[in-house]
């Protein structure tokens, strides 16, 4: 690139965002890659998304670049190497054999675990409604444990562990396709496709092809998902949910319309964070001054002292941030986070936003390092870590939302993990 008179810091952006997609791909089947997931995905969006909108002379409207890339690619290409050099600082590699081996002794001492993690999961969902609104958060990582039990089922000998595993990811599919949010489903596919590439020992290419075709997919549910909320949120569709996925799938590949320009630039809207970076950068501040520590304060009362004790504590969902330092106004109903770089840029300008998220990433590897070291007392906690990380690894949410998910989740995860080794007698 640098070869061609492409920008330094975006040249360099692009071969970090082809080094972390190569590393990922290497670590996959022997490893559990979370934190190198997390830095991958805040690669794509801060920075091949942003890259690709700056080289597009189509962009959209609202959802472009405020700032000249130089500028862009100067604050958050060495914010994220920061990160990364943060993360990897405390980091040590995982083989997954070692949590393979303590999972089959499990399942096989109690072949029961892994059902009544489905089940409950499954029974969770539905009753969920039933509860206190206050409890939704809990309930929303409870239900999340049918996917740790299937996790477990991968490294058991029972013959229906792939049946039962394709069962309840697709489940998950007609799910996110009836509310129109596939978040979820994408999540757990990319979190537990480790498990199933170690469980079928794919090589290196093998796992190269099955990450691009779930990179198609992505494509293709980016391009349907505004004519999938039409039909089911307007409509009252009564049909088949996968039904109409695969119809709408095979029009859009059919008339190529998947390819066409205009498309492809919607598609990158969803895909480019850096906009808001951009427009946090163009506003803050010329318009509005930095906040100096203040979300962070805000993020952290938040997490660690309880509703009943504070009834004025801030709402996840970054709405309120993103309309302050961005300037921007959002529709009623509507949230937007500013994403962890848009926060250091919010609070500290330059210097400061790029130590914060390498202050952010030492953290997150210093957290990684002590649920490996909890392994000794919990040899397959690291099984878990996806519903301890599941929100964490987004790159468009803020901090609040980061650090009240990692928190919570792993109290919970620590309290159930203490609970079934009391009540089943089991070394978990």
């Amino acid at each position: 690139m640098l070869s061609t008179s492409s920008l330094f810091w975006s040249a360099v952006g692009i071969a970090y965002c082809s080094y972390l997609a190569l590393d990922f791909n290497r670590r996959i089947g022997d490893e559990i890659p979370i934190p190198q997931l997390m830095l991958l995905i805040a690669a794509m969006q801060w920075i091949l998304g942003p890259w690709l909108d700056y080289i597009t002379p189509e962009t959209h409207y609202l959802y472009y670049m405020y700032v000249p890339e130089n500028e862009y690619m100067a604050f958050v290409v060495p914010g994220l190497l920061a990160m990364h050099l943060g993360i990897h600082y405390f980091t040590k590699e995982t083989p997954i054999e070692q949590v393979s081996q303590a999972a089959a002794r499990l399942t096989a001492n109690y072949p029961r675990l892994p059902y009544i993690l489905i089940v409950g999961g499954f029974v969770l969902h539905y009753i969920s409604p039933y509860f206190p609104v206050q409890l939704a958060f809990v309930f929303y990582l409870l239900t999340n444990i049918k996917y740790i039990g299937v996790i477990y089922l991968m490294f058991s000998d029972k013959n229906n562990k792939w049946p039962i595993f394709l069962g309840v990811m697709l489940l998950t599919l007609i799910s996110s396709i009836a509310s129109g949010m596939f978040h979820d489903f994408f999540l757990w596919a990319v979190l537990t496709f480790t498990f199933v590439a170690r469980e079928f020992k794919m090589a290196y290419f093998t796992r190269f092809i099955a990450l691009i075709i779930g990179a198609l997919l992505i494509i293709t549910v980016q391009a349907i998902k505004p004519k999938v909320r039409d039909i089911v949120w307007k409509g009252n569709y009564q049909g088949s949910e996968l039904g109409l996925f695969i119809a709408l799938s095979t029009q859009e590949w059919q008339s190529g319309t998947i390819l066409t320009p205009t498309n492809q630039n919607e598609m990158n809207v969803r895909l480019n964070q850096g906009w808001i970076i951009s427009r946090i950068m163009w506003h803050v501040p010329e318009k509005e001054p930095f906040a100096e520590g203040a979300t962070i304060i805000e993020a952290l009362n938040a997490t660690l002292v309880p509703r009943f004790l504070n009834s004025d504590k801030a709402i996840a969902g970054g709405r309120k941030n993103f309309i302050k330092y961005s300037g921007q106004q959002l529709n009623s109903g509507t949230s937007m986070g500013i994403s962890l770089a848009g926060e250091g840029w919010a609070n500290f300008g330059y210097w400061g936003g790029i130590l914060f998220l390498g202050v952010w990433g030492l953290f997150v590897g210093w957290f990684w390092r002590f649920l490996q070291q909890k392994s000794v007392l919990y040899p397959t906690i690291l099984i878990w870590a996806p519903l301890i990380f599941q929100q964490v690894i987004k790159a468009e949410t803020e901090l609040l939302d980061v650090l009240n998910h990692l928190v919570k989740a792993a109290i919970l995860v620590f309290l159930l993990l203490w609970l079934i080794k009391k009540q089943f007698k089991v070394t978990i």
